[in-house]
């Protein structure tokens, strides 16, 4: 039965190019993203669970410098 739905819609090939290339550039962006973060920003998320809502001089150090 969807087989001959698809079959009966012109162009239904061009929605599986587009959704290829919709997500090739979405992946190739999140891998730019990730190689261009800086390595304070991602020290500090990595220490965030760590300090359970307690704030220190380092961390305002840190924060400002993101």
């Amino acid at each position: 039965m969807f087989k001959n739905i698809l079959h009966s819609m012109a162009d239904i090939s061009i929605y599986g190019i587009i959704s290829i290339c919709i997500f090739f550039s979405f992946f190739t962006g999140m891998l730019i993203w990730a190689f261009l973060l800086k390595k304070n920003y991602l020290h500090h998320m990595s220490e965030v669970p760590l300090n359970s809502g307690e704030k220190d001089s380092t961390d305002t150090l840190n924060a400002k410098k993101l």
